[in-house]
């Protein structure tokens, strides 16, 4: 009798994991929301696309190395509905909130959320907490044999 080697199409569990953690994250970090999951969204979103330019940028790397707004790059309403797809009623209303709380602000060319916000002391525990959050979730997915290089020769071709 031959007995095979076990798989290693971790695929599913991987998944799971990553979903875990991601609704751990989003409920988490909705806390500086008034628990509000989709105004988290929607503001990640913008300070994401604002800095998506700087993501290699080592000068801005750092906890406390918060890029300045002139760094910025406005969002304009398009882009963030490709990036949150959802109702255009719902879009336009968080953004009014969060123009209104004055964590976003709305300039000529889109929407920025101002470094002013990301030095406020529970930001940077919310950095620190999904940092946190993401060391686990690498540690937990190399525990169920995910390898953080080059995809299993059996997988990278699309075998299943």
């Amino acid at each position: 009798m031959t007995t095979l080697p076990p798989s290693n199409d971790n695929r599913r569990a991987i998944v799971r994991i990553v979903g875990y953690e991601i609704v751990r994250i989003a409920t988490s970090m909705a806390r500086m929301h008034d628990d509000d999951i989709i105004e988290y969204v929607i503001f990640t979103a913008i300070w994401v696309l604002n800095t998506q330019h700087l993501i290699t940028d080592k000068r801005y790397a750092q906890l406390k190395s918060i890029p300045p707004d002139t760094a910025r790059r406005p969002v304009t309403m398009d882009e963030l509905r490709r990036t949150t797809p959802m109702p255009d009623h719902i879009l336009v209303s968080y953004v009014e909130q969060l123009v209104e709380k004055g964590i976003v602000e709305r300039t000529p060319r889109g929407l920025v959320v101002p470094t002013a916000v990301f030095t406020q002391p529970e930001m940077l525990d919310g950095t620190n907490e999904l940092y946190g959050r993401m060391m686990a979730m690498v540690s937990t997915m190399r525990g169920a044999g995910f390898s953080f290089g080059e995809e299993p020769e059996h997988l990278a071709h699309g075998t299943h």
